[in-house]
Order: C-alpha cells, then structure tokens, then sequence
C-alpha cells in the first residue's frame, strides 16, 4: 500500500479552472470509466474552484492516489493556497463516494471509489497535456521575445549590419518550423521543399498523421517580407496544427485560425492557405482554400485537375468569416501538388513571369516521376527561369501521392525452421522472374529476407511453444520498388534495436553481431518494427 504523487496544478485565473476542468473530467473518465460520475466531479470542483479564486491571488491543486496491489483505492485533491488560509466554509457535498473536509488550512477533496491501477498512466498523461490555449499562451510568450529582439534590432546604429540581422532571424524563424521526416509508407509518400529568398517572405508547409489514418498537409504564404512576416508564419503554423489535433473538418480548422489572428491583426498582415485532410485508407480528400494559388491533382494517365474553388478570403482579414470545405475522391496513385506564388510569379531578367501555363505544362510531363524529383525538377525549372535576375520571393512546393492498400502480390506461412527457410529461396526468385524485376533487385530482397527470418528462426528456439513466420509482399506502383511485411508469432524481439557496428574496426576486433542487420537499414528505403496483438511485425519499402 502506498501513496502515489499524481499532478500539481496552479490556478491564477477562472481561464485555469475551465482548462483544468476539461483535464480533471478526461482523466477521471479514462479511470472509472463512468461518463456521468466524471462530469459530476468536474463540475463540483470548477465550482468550487471558481469561489475560492475570487480570494485568492493563485492557489494550488495537489493530486495523489492511494494504491493498494492492483488498484486505486481512492483519489485526493488537496487545495491550498501558500500563503493563506482558504476559506473555512465547506459548501455541501451531494455526490455519492465524495467527501470534503479541512485540513492544515487547506481544503481536502477525497473520492472514495477504486480503479484499475493500468488506467492510471493513460489518465496522467492526459491530466498533465497541455491544452491548445496553454500552447497558444507559450506560443505568444515566445513570439513576445522574438518580437522584443526585432525592436532591439531596429535601434541599431548600423543599418546595413541590422538589415543583414533581420533576415538571418527571420530566416532561421523560418527555416526552423520546417518538418524533415516527410512520411512515406503504403497509403502515402510525401515530399516538400521551401527555398527561402534573401529579403525573407512567410511560406511555410506542414504535415503530421493524426490518429493513424488521416495526413494533415498545409501550404502557406504570408504578407510582407522579413520578422514580421516570419513572426506571423510561425504563429500561423502553430495555430493550424494545435487546432488540427482537436478539429477534423479544414473549414473549421481555418475558421478558427482565421478568428484568432484576426483579432489581433495590428498590422494588417494577412496569410494564404491551402488546408488539406487526406483519409489515407479510403483516399476521400477534404480541402480549404483560403486564397491560395489553386492545387492540382495528378494523375499517371489523365491531364492535371486543377482545384480552382476557393472556400473564403485571405487569412486575417475578415474576423467571424466562416469558411467552407469541398471533398473529392482520390484514386490509387494519384497526388496532390500544392505550392505557392513564388513559383508562378518568379521573373527573369527581363521581367516576365514564369506563369501558371509552364507550372501545368511541367507536372504534367513530369507526373511519372518520383515525388522528390518532381518536387525538386520543379524547383530547378524555376531557377532555370530566374537565371540572373534575384530570387524575389521564397518558392515553396509539396506534393503528396496516395496509395490505396491492397491485396499482398505475394505471400507465404511457414514454421520458423531453417528448413522451411531454404525453400522460400526459388519461391522468391520465381516471383520476380514472373514480374520482370531485376535479377539484382530479387537478389537485393534475397539478402533482406535471409537475414531478417533467419533472426526470427534463431530467437524462435529460445521458447517451447512453436513459432510461424508470415511473409507478405506488396507491389509498389509502377514496380519501382515493392513493401515487404514479416510477422511472426514468437517472443517479442525488435532486430532493429541491434546495435551498428564499428566498420572501421578489423573483422578480428569488431563484436560479433549486427552487421546483418545494419546492411538491412542500408538497403531498405524505410523499415520499422511493431509488436501488436503478440506478434513482432516488421515492414519495410525496397526501392529499385
């Protein structure tokens, strides 16, 4: 038996009693599992909560648990404020297996009622979460610094040593938001790329999956040139993403994003956007333009569709603008491109726009390509185009290619036995004769497949029950590469976490162990492992 620490929260304002009203319900809903009992307690103590602040210049909440073996017996809330006393009057308590009570000057709130003690990780995680709000606070706080050193800048006496300052800090503002890790798996493989001007502008793309099925994908470009305009891009890009995680709908997501920046719009900056949520396992789009440049979709054997609706005004202009969405439906191997006005309206020497003609005629001769050398010929034709004239504005480009989830092209279950092993070898090789892959390439999966099962095989001895090996592979669109999936029933064992070994060392002095594993990692274009339902899962992508 013992007493267990859960959470400390402050209270200042009724702001942080709403927001930890919402913690207090989520949490106590993931431990007692009870919808109506949870929103009871957390409506007693806002309530509460509310009375005593009006007192108070901030008080404290301090959460701890009593567990006994396997379960929670109860749940504290101890409420105190440092420096004084709270209030003696105790109001009465009407809710079955509470109590509240005085004590050391601090008023004590117990509930009286067990839970499983494995709820309680998920239920403090969510209790301590931060909220959008708390986000949007730190955000502000930072954009306040960043603001500060922008003024600091203004006062200096050299100004050409504080133009050359403003830009690098606006472009690292800028250049640091950027998301690297572009997703690439069997329902979606996306790729971007922002090449910042000298005189620093605001575009700005994002990505993230939410909730395992559905891709967040956002391009944008701000008004105006240098820290200001990096200073809104940051507080853009931060808004749409803390907003996503809650709202499921683009028109709600801009709507919002849109309310906020208006509202404190002194400036009278503005943002384009181009919102989109992608159902990766059904391909149903939904989109928002706020006047953005239109969006194309691409596909292998049609010409280009250009998304030319737009769902409402720039961002920030227009405070309490509800802005709409539409949904299309996409096909197996089609992408979206999305991008921004640097590229269009990128001049030469001579002053003559790139133009939206030459943009739809170069994706369309170029939409077989892989999406990293679409993006990046895109890119280089712009460049082409500017010759010696100067980069006026930053060129930004993403494009994203679904993929709908199929049929395995090829699949096999065995006994992980060394045996069974030996005979997969000509099945293998058969099965990319028959699909006029290279013979290099089947060699490629040869070696991958041999090291790989051959780790189940030798982990699989290590326990009496007997073990089966699944073996699934995919083709990828245009059989420029395929996805390979290994699932094993055996102990749990994640091959990856191997170790790398030393290749600088002699074969003599180096540890035995791991070499297989790291020529794997440097064969496959991604690889992960995942342990579901007691199976060790492995997928990985081979690319040609």
């Amino acid at each position: 038996m013992m007493h267990q620490p859960f959470s400390r929260q402050k209270i200042a304002n009724e702001q942080d009693v709403v927001s930890l009203r919402k913690k207090v319900y989520q949490a106590f809903l993931i431990c007692y599992d009870d919808n109506s009992f949870s929103v009871k307690i957390a409506t007693m103590l806002s309530s509460l909560l509310k009375k005593i602040i009006t007192d108070h210049q901030h008080i404290f909440l301090d959460t701890d648990v009593f567990v006994v073996g396997d379960y929670v017996k109860n749940a504290r809330i101890r409420i105190f404020d440092p420096f004084y006393a709270i209030s003696k009057d105790i109001p009465d308590l009407y809710l079955h297996q509470t109590s509240l009570s005085v004590k050391d000057d601090a008023l004590e709130l117990i509930i009286d009622r067990n839970f499983p003690l494995t709820r309680l990780e998920d239920a403090l995680v969510t209790f301590n979460e931060r909220s959008r709000d708390e986000l949007l606070t730190e955000l502000q706080s930072k954009n306040k610094d960043l603001q500060e050193s922008y003024e600091s800048l203004k006062r200096a006496k050299d100004n050409n040593a504080r133009m050359e300052s403003e830009l690098a800090v606006g472009k690292n503002i800028q250049m640091s938001m950027l998301p690297t890790d572009f997703p690439s798996n069997e329902f979606i493989d996306l790729h971007a790329k922002l090449l910042p001007a000298r005189e620093v502008g605001g575009d700005f793309y994002d990505f993230q999956i939410i909730e395992e099925n559905c891709l967040y994908f956002v391009v944008g470009d701000v008004s105006g040139k240098g820290v200001p305009a990096a200073l809104l891009m940051a507080m853009t890009k931060s808004l749409l993403r803390s907003v996503a995680i809650t709202e499921h709908s683009t028109h709600l997501i801009i709507t919002h994003v849109n309310n906020e920046i208006a509202r404190e719009n002194k400036n009278n900056m503005f943002v384009t956007i181009f919102l989109g949520l992608l159902n990766m396992k059904t391909g149903e789009l939904t989109y928002t333009n706020a006047g953005h440049n239109p969006t194309y979709i691409l596909s292998e054997d049609a010409d280009p569709i250009k998304l030319s609706d737009r769902h409402g005004p720039v961002v920030g202009a227009l405070e309490g603008f509800e802005y709409s969405e539409s949904t299309i439906q996409l096909s197996s191997g089609q992408m979206v491109f999305a991008y921004t006005d640097g590229v269009t309206e990128a001049q030469n020497i001579h002053r003559e726009l790139y133009s939206d003609l030459r943009l739809e005629k170069l994706i369309d001769s170029i939409k077989n390509k892989p999406i990293e050398s679409l993006v990046n010929t895109v890119i280089e034709d712009v460049g082409l185009h500017e010759k010696e004239s100067e980069q006026a504005d930053d060129i930004t480009v993403l494009c994203a290619k679904y993929t709908k989830r199929s049929n395995p092209d090829f699949s096999v279950s065995f006994p992980a036995v060394f045996e069974e092993k030996e005979q997969l070898t000509p099945q293998i090789n058969s099965f990319f004769e028959d699909h006029k892959y290279p013979a290099s390439f089947a060699q490629k999966v040869q070696i991958v497949l041999d090291e790989l099962v051959s780790n189940i095989i030798n982990y699989a001895t290590k326990q009496e029950k007997s073990t089966d090996i699944q073996l699934y592979i995919y083709l990828l669109e245009n059989k420029n590469g395929i996805k390979i999936q290994i699932i094993d029933n055996g102990i749990p064992f994640n091959p990856l976490e191997k170790e790398a070994p030393d290749i600088t060392l002699s074969v003599e002095d180096r540890p035995i162990g791991g070499l297989g594993i790291h020529i794997v990692k440097s064969l496959a274009s991604n690889i992960d492992y995942a342990r579901t339902d007691s199976q060790n899962k492995i997928t990985l992508l081979l690319k040609i």
